[in-house]
């Protein structure tokens, strides 16, 4: 369904999820209840499954957890207030297939937790919206998330500093990769370019000329 955002009103329903969501991260956090051994996502393992769903919501420390949940918390919002009911069938997506990827793709023998895998497919995925739409609103996001975030991207490398750091790149890459196709599967749903008058009327007087071409032959 095509929709216009301009002059949208951002309403109290639209923080209600993310509001959820990381409320609840905090809180397993703090009540030390995201254990690695149950939360965590080993890949290939069929009996840490489970962590497709969890992972998201442990993380290892006060800073792993602050640098997550911010930017969630921001990117969710922006997701539901611009594609409104279609924002939360895309969370859903994003948050499954970013933890199914995560199982089948990162390195056997690692135990990976955080919420970080999805907030990488969020941020590409509204950053390649906004690109591919050519919607003035989402392309200012994507600028914004450029502006905010331009420094994730290196987070989808191998590189030494997240080797150190004890990062897992690949479920960075594995979320930036799923934020794209999804971007590209869903371009001709949610909020589009906005058409102008005088673009009606060219394509109204195209149409016009080829009838009149048409009658001719």
């Amino acid at each position: 369904m095509l929709h216009s955002i301009e002059n949208k009103k951002v309403t109290i329903s639209t923080f209600v999820l993310p509001f959820i969501v990381c409320s609840l991260i905090i809180f397993f956090h703090y009540a030390n209840l995201d254990s690695r051994s149950i939360f965590g996502i080993r890949p290939q393992n069929v009996d840490y499954f489970i962590g497709v769903f969890l992972a998201p919501f442990a993380h290892s420390d006060s800073n792993h957890l602050i640098n997550n949940t911010v930017p969630l918390f921001f990117l969710m919002s922006l997701l539901i207030h611009f594609f409104e009911f279609l924002s939360y069938r895309l969370i859903f997506l994003m948050y499954f297939f970013t933890g199914l990827g995560m199982w089948f793709f990162c390195p056997l023998g690692h135990n990976i937790i955080g919420a970080s895998g999805v907030l990488y497919c969020l941020a590409s995925f509204l950053f390649f919206s906004g690109l591919i739409r050519k919607n003035r609103q989402l392309m200012s996001i994507s600028l914004i998330i450029v502006f905010l975030y331009g420094s994730m991207f290196w987070g989808i490398f191998d590189l030494p500093n997240n080797q150190i750091n004890n990062i897992s790149w690949q479920s960075h890459r594995i979320g930036f990769v799923l934020g794209v196709l999804f971007s590209v599967i869903f371009k001709s749903k949610g909020p589009q370019k906005k058409k102008y008058q005088w673009e009606y009327e060219e394509e109204d007087t195209e149409i016009d000329q080829q009838y009149r071409y048409t009658i001719k032959d």
